[in-house]
């Protein structure tokens, strides 16, 4: 009787242990499809639109530099290094930023698969005041140029000519960025008091890596506060009064953005007294980026969210002040949108270090050297929360538990009610438990989950059911082991619903499997039955 029992329990040992293969080969049948399933989304990317980063607008007023250099003789220069481009920024004062996204997974397919697709649009609405920013471009020159952007420098008394500006007053523009212009389904109508202007595409791109569309700034927006620096510049006091009255009136600039994008949106926040809200109808944001929402609810329905990070928007600024003014547009803005939610930006820690530390071979006569900026953001993922795989692969790691759960109430009927059962009807109950996770996976990929489950657990849990009436030889031997079974499925998917205890009640549920263990042959002799 030792041998029989012994060799009972070693041919169950054994065949868990070919399940637990079986299972692994399940497992990358997983991952082979979880994979396939996020190229198809990024195929869809490639064909049709990317994530978005959006940038706060601003403005950029180009302006050309002429270094100092020594003059040998009249009208002959020496030493003297070519005239390079530079854009000075101007960030609004306060910005307002809205955005109404309606997230659907229909847009987009490929056979089953489907990207999760938003579309929407985005206001700004923005308040310039130009004299604290013009004062400083001026305050940077140290030149004096009028309304049309020319310049007069005088030679000093060293036959050194200094460095001259000049300003160009009437190229400066409203730069709106969005990393994947497909998703703007029409140029925004920009509203600069209560004027609309139609944006364009721009001709000449002012920095690297960085897809805009443009809006051209009226003239007479800067013109008093131009006139209001030259005329202090001249010592008319008067007349700068009389400006600087004029030009503390703010300007407001209303930008209105369709968007569309899939997977995930972020904003670059920039300039001063900034605030973002979003609405939408999805029902589980993943908020992602370097900042949390300050306020957030989620309903059924959707959700809202408002950001409003000062310490972000301020090393925004800095950081893209320096990128706009790196001479000859040789300054790449790198993008964080990306359908990776873990990664923080589409090129590697090496390759940028490796960029920042290039230098183009006109470095020697120009001031600054080839670098690279990646801007804060934050914003939301319409990724699905939990997947039909890795719901799939969730199920898989209680698999083991339910064949050995089963097995184990087989091998107490043999020994408690001395049913005789034979290794192969023990694999063939295994391998029905074994259909069921061959079951799961093309269901869930056709329907919901929950469904999917209920269809591949009945239909299992009918199947075994049936065949234990005649292995056990009775309805009510057979109902037992059915009603255990079917719980332990209800239970492994009460387990995987609850996100946030999971762990916890798995661990409950093997406690009260094992007590149960415990308490059903508490008093069975062992010894006897070997």
């Amino acid at each position: 009787m030792q041998k029989t029992l012994l060799t009972k329990l070693s041919i169950i040992a054994g065949l868990c242990i070919i399940f637990a293969i079986g299972l692994g080969m399940i497992g990358s049948v997983i991952y082979e499809r979880q994979n396939y399933a996020a190229s198809v989304v990024k195929e869809i990317a490639q064909q049709h639109v990317n994530p978005q980063e959006v940038i706060t607008p601003f403005i950029i007023i180009p302006t050309t530099i002429t270094p100092e250099c020594q003059i040998t003789a009249p009208e002959t220069t020496s030493k003297c290094a070519p005239s390079y481009s530079k854009n000075e920024i101007v960030f609004a004062s306060q910005t307002q930023a809205i955005q109404d996204l309606e997230v659907s997974t229909d847009t987009y397919k490929r056979g089953i698969y489907h990207a999760t697709s938003y579309d929407g649009a985005l206001t700004f609405d923005q308040r310039y005041t130009f004299d604290q920013a013009i004062s400083s471009l001026y305050d940077t020159t140290s030149t004096a140029s009028d309304a049309q952007g020319s310049v007069s420098t005088p030679t000093n008394k060293n036959n050194t000519q200094s460095e001259k500006t000049i300003i160009h007053w009437n190229a400066a523009k409203l730069i709106i960025p969005v990393s994947d212009l497909r998703g703007v389904a029409t140029l925004p109508t920009v509203t600069i008091n209560k004027k609309p202007i139609k944006a364009t595409y721009p001709q000449t791109a002012l920095l690297k890596n960085l897809t805009y569309v443009e809006v051209a700034i009226p003239q007479n927006i800067l013109q008093h506060s131009v006139k209001n620096i030259t005329s202090q510049q001249n010592g008319n006091n008067a007349l700068a009064t009389n400006g600087a009255s004029e030009s503390l009136t703010s300007t407001e600039i209303v930008i209105d953005l369709p968007l569309a994008g899939i997977s995930n949106v972020n904003t670059v926040p920039t300039g001063q007294n900034f605030n973002l809200t979003m609405r939408s109808n999805w029902h589980a944001p993943n908020f992602i980026g370097k900042a949390l929402p300050n306020a957030k609810k989620i309903t059924a329905k959707g959700f809202e969210a408002s950001w409003q990070n000062q310490y972000l928007t301020i090393a925004n600024n800095q950081d893209l002040s320096q990128c706009v003014s790196i001479a000859n547009n040789r300054c790449v803005v790198t993008s964080q949108a990306t359908l990776d939610n873990n990664s923080q930006s589409m090129v590697s820690d090496d390759a940028l270090i490796a960029m920042e530390g290039a230098a183009t071979a006109e470095a020697t006569a120009i001031p600054d050297s080839y670098r690279n900026v990646r801007l804060n953001s934050f914003g939301v993922s319409f990724a699905e929360p939990n997947d039909v795989y890795l719901q799939t692969e969730r199920t898989m790691k209680y698999a083991l538990l339910l064949i050995l759960v089963s097995f184990g109430t087989f091998f107490l009927f043999e020994v408690i009610k001395s049913s005789r059962i034979h290794p192969i009807q023990y694999l063939l109950v295994g391998c029905a438990l074994f259909v069921f996770y061959v079951l799961l996976l093309p269901l869930a990929e056709q329907i919901v989950f929950w469904k999917a489950y209920a269809i591949a657990a009945s239909a299992c849990v009918g199947l075994i059911g049936w065949y234990t009436y005649y292995v056990l030889g009775g309805v009510k031997r057979a109902a037992i082991f059915t009603v255990t079974l079917a719980g332990l499925y209800a239970a492994f998917f009460g387990i995987l619903t609850t996100e946030d205890m999971n762990l916890l009640l798995g661990a409950v549920f093997c406690f009260v499997l094992l007590a149960c263990v415990m308490v059903m042959t508490r008093k069975i002799d062992w010894y006897k039955i070997a």
